[in-house]
């Protein structure tokens, strides 16, 4: 998958959890900033498990602050 469609993917999801069609994603943003609580978070992990069939453990997700750490984690669990 390129960068571009996995970050598409992300911003799919990321919207989801938001319950916000248009929720603007600065890509260096801390989550919460973005408006993302952690019932969000939780939601948003799932969809990512759920569609690339991944198994994220605590310690990784715990890492995710931004927007880009979100898509770094899940290009490197693809590869």
């Amino acid at each position: 998958m390129k960068k571009e469609e996995l970050i598409d993917k992300l911003s799919t999801f990321f919207r989801k959890a938001m319950a916000d069609k248009d929720a603007q994603i600065i890509p260096e943003a801390p989550l919460v900033d973005l408006g993302l609580n952690s019932s969000g978070r939780l939601e948003l992990f799932i969809m990512i498990e759920d569609e690339w069939s991944l198994m994220l453990d605590e310690d990784d997700t715990d890492e995710v602050k931004t927007f880009n750490d979100l898509v770094a984690l899940v290009e490197k669990m693809l590869s």
